[in-house]
């Protein structure tokens, strides 16, 4: 089963709080891409946003990122050689890093249910 997050930020939030709602995870879960979504593009540099697992970010040393002028990215992020696993009832929530001037942000994370991966190695 595909899952995907949808973080939207109308308005930010001073502060490394989290932003926008806060997710629960239903199942046992692998991240895969992420999209950054902007209406006005950064304009002194890059949107950055970080995306934590009960806390922990599931990157290894970037944060997802926006680059300066632009409106739209997509990308696997940079996860760790271990793919980080997010666990069933584990809270996943959106941390603005840099907010560079950009507005109206949308965040989207995609996961992979872990029981549909052990289900098709099965057959």
């Amino acid at each position: 089963m595909k899952r995907i997050l949808v973080w939207h930020l109308p308005r930010f939030k001073d502060g490394d709080s989290s932003q926008g709602p806060r997710y629960y995870a239903d199942a046992d879960y692998l991240p895969g891409a992420v999209r950054l979504h902007a209406r006005q593009a950064p304009a002194d540099g890059d949107l950055k946003v970080d995306i934590r697992d009960d806390g922990t970010s599931i990157f290894t040393s970037n944060y997802a990122a926006l680059n300066k002028d632009g409106t739209l990215e997509e990308n696997a992020e940079d996860y760790p050689a271990a793919q980080p696993f997010i666990n069933e009832g584990s809270a996943i929530t959106l941390h603005v890093m840099e907010m560079a001037n950009s507005e109206d942000i949308t965040c989207e994370l995609e996961l992979y249910s872990v029981d549909d991966e052990e289900d098709e190695s099965d057959e």
